[in-house]
């Protein structure tokens, strides 16, 4: 990728990034890359707290709203849209920054993934139908494969089960010898947006109320209504799988903020301990635009 660095702003889910834009956006020409791996669904809106219609007329976002909730989508080809993106920008003479708060998708942009085998849809409706009718299945055939990394993963994690199945398969050798860590040398200052984790907890409790309040079991109900439920990515996105689990029955909806509640809040605290692979960054408060100007600067040096 030709031209500056990339400057990076991201943390967990409530911590304040699309606040932050508003904020930024009366001070940069800028556009934005979303790296946001739920972000990429038309429809759902919502549960995955997108920018406003208001911001996204002042400020372009990129690798947002581009497939269906039942298309497959990959950290790798992530990597190539951004990248585009990011150059399309530059060409425009405006400033691209890249927000979001999937890790993946920012270590493979910025060089720290390995060079593995792409998506395989065809693979994967296959395995998914293999799991469908006996449950369990790909994580034996996974320990078969890949003993390593059917123990790292335990028996919770279908995507990244799935995903190990996939690279293993196709690359015909297990997908935790072909993990080195990535080759790195892609030039970036990143901006953690931290406001600890009592403020978290209130903005998780607070965002949950409002998507609730907008409509989020409406949405979830237009969605299933259109086809996409369980097999699709409503089925394994926080807050819509407990709507889902709602309208099947299997959940009282008395108890359905508190469970989204709490699955976010435990998906922000894994999210913390994923930054930790990003490197080197540093804290932004998300209110003075002083930093990111400073960051900006220095990649152009």
């Amino acid at each position: 990728m030709s031209g500056g660095g990339i400057l990076v702003i991201t943390g967990c889910t409530a911590s304040g990034k699309t606040a932050a834009l508003e904020i930024l956006a009366s001070r940069l020409d800028l556009e934005v890359v979303s790296a946001d791996s739920r972000q990429i669904y038309r429809g759902m809106d919502i549960g995955t707290a997108k920018p406003s219609r208001d911001l996204l007329g002042r400020v372009p976002h990129h690798v947002l709203d581009i497939m269906d909730p039942d298309g497959v989508y990959s950290a790798g080809r992530f990597a190539e849209d951004a990248a585009s993106a990011i150059e399309s920008v530059r060409a425009r003479g405006r400033t691209p920054l890249v927000v979001g708060g999937t890790v993946l998708y920012l270590l493979a942009l910025l060089g720290g993934l390995d060079d593995l085998p792409r998506a395989h849809p065809a693979a994967r409706r296959v395995l998914l139908d293999m799991e469908s009718s006996d449950p369990g299945c790909l994580l034996r055939m996974l320990a078969r494969l890949d003993p390593v990394s059917a123990v790292r993963l335990g028996s919770r994690d279908l995507v990244r089960i799935l995903r190990a199945l996939e690279i293993s398969l196709v690359a015909g050798m297990p997908a935790s010898t072909l993990r080195k860590g990535g080759s790195g040398g892609v030039r970036s200052r990143i901006l953690v947006l931290d406001p600890g984790p009592a403020e978290l907890r209130r903005r998780i409790s607070a965002r949950t109320g409002l998507m609730l309040e907008q409509g989020l079991v409406e949405e979830t109900r237009t969605l299933l209504e259109a086809g996409f439920g369980r097999r699709s990515a409503p089925g394994s996105t926080l807050g819509y799988d407990r709507v889902l689990d709602m309208l099947e029955g299997t959940l009282d909806a008395t108890e359905l903020q508190d469970r989204i509640e709490a699955d976010t809040w435990r998906f922000a605290r894994r999210q913390r301990n994923m930054m930790r692979r990003l490197g080197p960054v540093s804290t932004w408060d998300g209110l003075d635009a002083g930093p990111v100007l400073a960051a900006l600067a220095e990649l152009e040096e």
